[in-house]
């Protein structure tokens, strides 16, 4: 493995917004080192991708590669929320291509091999160890280990762009990464063969139609939680995709200490209102069950000397409206946007890193008023997010207010989408399917 000892950018992850800001950066003709510590293709939960995502992919040219896959387009959202059952069609909102239901796997190894394609070298299986900043932003150093033969060495290079995930190896270093008090949720999830699925009317279909009759991802609240809890199903090429976010607090009582969290899991999906309907003579996939608490975190700050914050090492939300990987693409483009302008004008740095935090963070707090089931915040917390939506088109606008209303997670989302003349957005497209009782099986 021949890692050169020095390059333009250092990027840290070879998920969606690593593997895009390499490819950004390397397209503006920059020399790009990835490190990734694992080898793709590499399991990832995350499957329902929103089709804001194809912009992205467009603009780093890997559009045709993705269709080319065949992953199993979606028709439409579906939530059923204390007691109603509402539906979001994308294509209702000027969208032309469709949200995808993708094995992260192959849709990641795609995006990573894409970006070795546009030129950045890309080594997998290196774990970084270390990051040095330098603060006079002259020269930064990177520390990694290659995991098979345990040798080290450093890498220096001008700005490292941290994509490093969950893991956040700068947020860790620099103790800025901290968890978000208001998602003091746990996430449990699994995987099953055979499972039935819901179309856009909400009629349930069995697993051989989901070629003939495209599924939803649908998504429903769990009894007794009130809006914090909520279970995801997502169909996919093989099996499907469930899972369960639930309020740490809640369930310090309402797990039996006998009872392994897999079982639980097991047990709470067959309970469930309809979900236990469309899981009806599924076969449970052992050995791929997971779970994580605490999974939703901010960075208090996702620029300094030398780096960049990206994707989920920038921060991780409530995922309940899959805003995730359109979300680390859009970083990567505005981190690549922002490294070559300082590449180009080095005294241009401090304003560069301000623009990029400045729409970065109010991006990331937008999603966090979209999933919060009470959302307070701070008044220049609120003011980003504000700003964040006015610089949105009319139609994503609307977009938001419907998700918003999908659930009753988000009752004073409206206040940030208000416009210039004080007239709230408001929509007729998002459609009320029926009563959960009157749903077609």
């Amino acid at each position: 493995m021949n890692i050169p000892k020095s390059c333009d950018v250092v990027v840290i992850g070879g998920g969606p917004g690593g593997s895009m800001a390499a490819t950004f950066l390397s397209q503006k003709g920059y020399d790009v080192v990835l490190l990734e510590k694992q080898k793709h293709p590499r399991h990832r939960i995350g499957e329902n991708i929103i089709p804001t995502f194809w912009k992205y992919a467009d603009l780093a040219q890997v559009s045709d590669k993705i269709i080319a896959e065949n992953f199993l387009q979606k028709s439409a959202g579906i939530v059923a929320w204390k007691g109603s059952v509402k539906k979001l069609a994308f294509k209702d909102f000027g969208f032309s291509r469709s949200a995808l239901h993708v094995e992260r796997d192959r849709f990641d190894h795609i995006l990573i091999e894409n970006a070795r394609e546009k030129g950045a070298q890309v080594f997998e299986e290196v774990s970084v160890l270390d990051t040095h900043l330098n603060e006079s932003n002259q020269e930064q150093n990177v520390t990694y280990r290659i995991n098979e033969d345990k040798t080290s060495g450093q890498i220096a290079c001008r700005f490292i762009v941290d994509a490093s995930g969950q893991g956040a190896v700068i947020g860790r270093k620099l103790g800025i990464r901290v968890v978000d008090q208001g998602f003091r949720f746990m996430s449990i999830w699994g995987y099953f063969k055979n499972s039935k699925y819901m179309d856009s009317d909400g009629k349930i279909h069995p697993w051989e139609n989901l070629r003939t009759i495209p599924p939803v991802t649908f998504q429903c609240s769990i009894p007794d939680l009130g809006d914090w809890g909520w279970t995801w199903h997502i169909p996919q090429r093989d099996r499907t995709s469930v899972g369960l976010i639930l309020p740490i607090e809640a369930m310090k009582t309402a797990k039996p200490t006998s009872e392994s969290w897999e079982s639980y899991f097991l047990r709470k999906c067959y309970e469930i209102p309809y979900l236990s309907q469309l899981l009806e003579n599924a076969q449970y996939c052992q050995g791929d069950f997971g779970k994580i608490n605490d999974y939703s975190y901010r960075l208090t700050q996702v620029a300094g000397p030398g780096y960049f914050m990206i994707g989920d090492a920038a921060g991780f939300i409530d995922p309940i409206f899959s805003i995730g990987v359109p979300l680390a693409m859009y970083s990567a483009y505005l981190a690549a946007w922002a490294i070559d302008r300082c590449l180009k004008n080095p005294d241009s740095l401090g304003q560069n890193q301000a623009l990029f935090t400045k729409q970065l963070q109010g991006r990331y707090e937008v999603s966090r008023s979209l999933a919060l089931p009470r959302y307070e915040s701070g008044e220049q917390v609120s003011k980003l997010a504000k700003t964040a939506v006015q610089l949105q088109s009319q139609m994503e606008q609307e977009l938001m207010y419907v998700v918003s209303t999908m659930s009753t997670r988000s009752d004073n989302f409206s206040d940030l989408v208000t416009n210039e003349n004080g007239q709230r957005v408001t929509s007729d497209k998002l459609q009320v399917i029926s009563e959960l009782e009157t749903i077609v099986i």
